[in-house]
This record gives structure tokens, C-alpha cells and sequence, in this order.
């Protein structure tokens, strides 16, 4: 895999959703650059579907991000709120768990799975 293509050191990888959409943007402008050139040899082919692979996941994960920080906004709100009884909700407990698990699924090589 081309360093262009590559997943980021876990330590400094894109956390925000912002982030995320500025790693999938420079992933859709690689894969436009292999584009024109991109013949039928096997390599080519791949690095122009890693491209759009990895660019595919980041934005899913900007989704995600996204959608976890309104649910905490609207939990937040609700919590405000003296008229509306809800149960404990352990958000923290609840990404923790999210974190261990996604750090859990690297390789043996230590890259993220």
C-alpha cells in the first residue's frame, strides 16, 4: 500500500469528523490523480480501490462521529431539563467500551485492521 493510501499512525490518526472528511477528501483527490492513468495491471487497480476504500471509511466514521455527538447533545439536553426523568446512562462507560474494541482490531503487524 502507497503511503498515499495507507491508514494513519494510530497515535496521530484523524479523531474529529472534520478530521475524517479532510483524510477521505485527499484520499478522493489521489484516486482522481490514478484515474487517467490507471491501466489494467493489477497494482493500478488496487491502489485506485484503496483509495476509494479507505476514503469510503473515513466518511462513514465522520458519520458516526457525528451521529454519537448529537445523540450526547440531545442526552445532555434532556438531562437539563428538571421535567424530564430518564434513566443513568453511562455515555463514557458506553465509548470507552467503542475505543477498546477499535483499538482491539489491529493486525499483527500493528496497523488498524
Amino acid at each position: 500500500m502507497s503511503p498515499n493510501t495507507a491508514p494513519a499512525d494510530p497515535a496521530t490518526a484523524p479523531r474529529s469528523a472534520a478530521e475524517h472528511c479532510a483524510a477521505a477528501e485527499a484520499l478522493f483527490t489521489r484516486a482522481r490523480e490514478i484515474y487517467p492513468t490507471l491501466s489494467s495491471r493489477a497494482y493500478d487497480q488496487d491502489e485506485y480501490r484503496r483509495c476509494l476504500d479507505w476514503a469510503r471509511m473515513h466518511l462513514r466514521l465522520a458519520e458516526a462521529i457525528t451521529a454519537g455527538a448529537g445523540l450526547v447533545l440531545t442526552h445532555r439536553h434532556l438531562l437539563a431539563n428538571p421535567d424530564v426523568r430518564m434513566h443513568a446512562i453511562y455515555v463514557g462507560a458506553e465509548s470507552r467500551r467503542w475505543d477498546d474494541y477499535f483499538e482491539s482490531q489491529h493486525n499483527p503487524t500493528g496497523r488498524n485492521a
